[in-house]
């Protein structure tokens, strides 16, 4: 059973009868993504029902297939699911700024037990997203990031309910971030649940702090099986592994993650791939310091955005002029930080061996050469 699934067995249970879960928790996060200009205000305004929402996104012909959590799919199948039907939608943000660095996006539903729910989007087919995403690796915050905290505090300047924040991918971390950096009071107050979904962790810097540290007992974090995304850098909430019937990276996207009545069913653990890519990942950041880091995703993006192409959608459309564009780009990088690219390739490979040696070294520090005979002599 998936999140659609849920809405046709529990969606005739008001929050009322049967209180806010963690599968409700990811329907809003993928609500989150909605383009919802001209449909929701950016007042915190509370007005706009997710029928008149649907209706309207359906007439403008919205289309955001491009993203893993397609949000029309569970839009039109939300509409008319008595445990929906009075949350109330207000506060729409969207701002994306190549000269930044930022793409930032969320809107809050109010719910109608006395709770709102603050979506944060995850990244979209914007480059700028993207690079945001790979900041995190040698920024202490990215403008997303400050904007989510600010976003909470003027927030609660015209409500005065108890919130609870999420998001998927990136969403989720600005769900965590915007909770410990928004202001004490209100961090203290007004948050009751913060929800990361499959989303990156933070720097060392971040995770040790005080802020971090005052949200940690509200915090639950959700990752796949296989997941490569949320294993990204690191966090200290607590983290449930989730089942999931799609492979690789096909699982980030909520469609596929299994539902049991009013939980995400729990896998016993991370899949081998994902705890191999979690080692390597962690081992080649620690290698790089931070201006390498920034040298490398600098070079990258520069390049992508030297074909003059906004989105991912943009660069495939136009692919082979995108392509030729890039590599003049990549062509005419500093020698000093194609040596830096290099060297980080190379790093990146270490650590993948690294990892596999050790995952060697224990399993044969684990051999037992007498109980393996005694196997075969069963047999």
């Amino acid at each position: 059973m998936n999140i659609l699934d849920y809405l046709v067995m529990r969606g005739d249970l008001t929050f009322s009868e049967r209180p806010f879960n963690e599968v409700d928790n990811l329907i809003f996060s993928v609500l989150a993504y909605l383009d919802m200009h001209d449909i929701v205000p950016e007042e915190f305004v509370f007005d706009v029902s997710l029928r008149k929402l649907c209706k309207r996104y359906l007439e403008l012909g919205y289309d955001q297939s491009y993203i893993v959590n397609d949000p029309k799919i569970l839009l039109k199948r939300i509409v008319g699911c008595k445990r929906f039907e009075r949350v109330r939608v207000g506060g729409y943000c969207h701002y994306v700024s190549q000269d930044e660095q930022v793409q930032f996006s969320c809107a809050t539903f109010m719910l109608g037990d006395g709770t709102a729910y603050v979506g944060f989007s995850g990244t979209d087919d914007y480059i700028t997203a993207w690079r945001e995403d790979f900041n995190f690796a040698f920024m202490d915050s990215t403008p997303g990031q400050d904007e989510a905290a600010d976003y909470i505090n003027r927030l609660c300047q015209h409500t005065a309910c108890p919130l609870r924040l999420g998001g998927h991918s990136k969403g989720g971390n600005f769900a965590e971030y915007g909770a410990a950096f928004c202001d004490e009071m209100l961090r203290d107050s007004r948050i009751i649940e913060i929800y990361s979904n499959d989303g990156p962790g933070f720097r060392n810097s971040i995770q040790q702090s005080e802020q971090y540290a005052a949200i940690l007992d509200r915090t639950r974090k959700f990752i796949p099986e296989e997941s490569l995304v949320g294993i990204m850098m690191s966090g200290k909430a607590k983290t449930k592994v989730v089942k999931s019937t799609g492979k690789g990276i096909s699982q980030h996207g909520f469609y596929r993650w299994q539902v049991r009545r009013d939980l995400l069913e729990e896998a016993t653990r991370l899949s081998p791939t994902s705890a191999f890519m979690d080692e390597t990942i962690k081992r080649w950041l620690d290698s790089l310091d931070d201006e390498q880091k920034k040298s490398v995703i600098s070079a990258v993006f520069d390049s992508l955005e030297a074909s003059g192409a906004t989105t991912l959608t943009e660069l495939n459309s136009h692919k082979w002029a995108s392509y030729n564009a890039i590599l003049r780009a990549a062509a005419n990088i500093d020698p000093d930080v194609q040596g830096e690219i290099f060297h980080s390739l190379k790093q990146l490979a270490a650590a993948g061996k690294d990892v596999l040696w050790d995952e060697a070294k224990k399993a044969f520090d684990r051999f037992d050469p007498a109980k393996a005979l005694a196997e075969n002599n069963d047999e």
